[in-house]
């Protein structure tokens, strides 16, 4: 299991929080496995984590207390012992409620399709116990991954599970072109000439993306021009705002910042891009530079 270098600072801090690559025969559909361990947090003690929509699909297993998350109302909700969260389309903000030990399974945008047995318009927004997506096998698997002895077990599990899965499905070669193009274009590019680019008219590529992602194409173009954005203000050039949202793509400022509103909760110049020691991992420079590509 080969382990990828942390970008946390864990120094003044218990958790630790490691990524470990899939197996060849996987990675062209999952980004990583990451393993998050805290001794030493609690809804008191622990600061809300706010997760930003990348336009990944998560498999979360939760081997200590499960965390809770905020809904619309306000209240916060126990997360299930284990979980698939679909595409976001706004932030989602978590919380401990004791000792943490958390699996994540983090797919490529667009990976997820190949894995899961119902269209990727199901989980937007939403999660869907393991259980409830693969039945038995799904149960068996969580039990498990619970009771594994080891990281590296855990993820054995899991990656075998996941290639079972993957022999009982075709891939979607124009649906993987279109996607592969948005994130190339990092969302700046319209939705016709994505369409035109694989073959498909637009509303092909609309009926697609709804099934095999979980968002529209325009929706995932912005998303991926926010993870761009993010980018590059985790680059700390000294840019002005205007400037940052020309070279990323925007209208304009205002509407710079009405999108990160709309994904983050806040304006940048608010919060920057304040997240979590947890989740601000998941904006990192390298981990945004892998999954942009180079500049």
């Amino acid at each position: 299991m080969s382990e990828l270098p942390s970008s946390l600072d864990t120094r003044d801090s218990m958790m630790q929080y490691t990524e470990h690559r899939p197996s060849p025969l996987l990675a062209q559909h999952l980004e990583c496995f990451w393993f998050l361990s805290d001794t030493n947090s609690s809804p008191a003690t622990g600061a809300s984590e706010r997760v930003l929509p990348d336009g990944c699909v998560e498999w979360i297993f939760h081997l200590g207390s499960p965390f809770q998350r905020s809904t619309i109302t306000g209240e916060w909700v126990r997360q299930p012992r284990s979980f698939v969260v679909g595409e976001l389309t706004r932030f989602l903000l978590l919380q401990p409620t004791g000792d943490v030990a958390v699996m994540g399974v983090r797919f490529r945008p667009g990976g997820a399709y190949r894995f899961l047995p119902f269209p990727l318009s199901d989980f937007t927004d939403s999660t869907v116990r393991t259980g409830d997506i693969w039945g038995h096998a799904g149960t068996y698997l969580e039990e498990a991954v619970l009771e594994a002895h080891n990281d590296m077990q855990r993820q054995q599990l899991v990656e075998e599970f996941l290639l079972r899965q993957l022999a009982t499905t075709t891939s979607r070669p124009r649906f993987d072109a279109a996607v592969k193009e948005i994130i190339r274009a990092r969302g700046q590019t319209r939705v016709h000439a994505v369409a035109n680019g694989v073959g498909w008219s637009s509303r092909q590529l609309e009926r697609d993306f709804g099934a095999s992602l979980g968002l529209s194409p325009k929706a995932f173009s912005r998303v991926m021009r926010f993870q761009n954005l993010l980018r590059l203000v985790g680059e700390g050039a000294l840019r002005e705002w205007a400037n940052l949202a020309i070279e990323g793509g925007y209208a304009d400022q205002p509407h710079m910042v009405r999108e990160f509103r709309e994904f983050a909760g806040h304006t940048p110049a608010e919060k920057g891009i304040a997240a979590g020691e947890f989740s601000s991992y998941f904006v990192s420079p390298r981990r945004l530079a892998a999954l942009l590509g180079p500049s």
